[in-house]
């Protein structure tokens, strides 16, 4: 585990040895009504970005064990149906994404795109659940290679609408498990 730790870290802040524009950055989402440990349980399960992502149709494990690293998600975005009765529908886009390091104690994630028909080359991100004053939030950071197509901002509004969507699935996924109980999990009595 420290080895991919170090490796993982390492991919993160290697520098190319030419002089490569590189594009980093950061957004976050607060997730006010769950708590750190209630919501990393929704981000570690790496091979679950269907269920909190809009606009991801299919995730699935393609390699590996999942949530172990080195083990690769197929995730894909699907077209709309070409006629309005039409059950099939064709992949839009997709990736392939591997994921480097998972540390329960940090709650935090780190995989790189490792093939995609979206034009990225090196693409390197983690996931961070930080605990908050209320609740907590996420934190989704990457370092890129520029990616064709895209600008830095284009990108960034990307991440920071899908952050933001994760963040608001999570709550509701909580509010549904804990009945509406405070956060926490705790019901109260008066």
């Amino acid at each position: 585990m420290e080895t991919t730790t170090k490796a993982a870290a390492e991919q993160l802040q290697q520098q190319p040895e030419q002089q490569q524009e590189q594009w980093r950055g950061a957004v976050e989402a607060p997730l006010p009504s769950t708590p750190a440990a209630a919501a990393w349980p929704h981000i570690a399960s790496f091979c679950a970005l269907d269920r909190y992502l809009p606009g991801i149709d299919v995730c699935e494990l393609a390699a590996g064990e999942d949530g172990q690293p080195g083990c690769v998600r197929y995730v894909a975005s699907l077209a709309a149906p070409a006629t309005a009765g039409d059950g099939e529908r064709e992949v839009a886009s997709w990736a392939r994404e591997e994921l480097l390091e998972i540390d329960g104690g940090a709650r935090r994630l780190a995989y790189a795109v490792v093939g995609s028909s979206m034009g990225f080359g090196r693409y390197v991100a983690s996931m961070t659940v930080a605990a908050a004053e209320e609740g907590c939030r996420l934190v989704w950071a990457f370092e890129c290679e520029p990616v064709e197509g895209w600008s830095v901002d284009g990108l960034l509004g990307y991440l920071d609408g899908g952050v933001k969507a994760i963040a608001a699935r999570i709550e509701e996924a909580e509010a549904k498990v804990g009945g509406g109980a405070p956060a926490g999990g705790q019901v109260v009595a008066a």
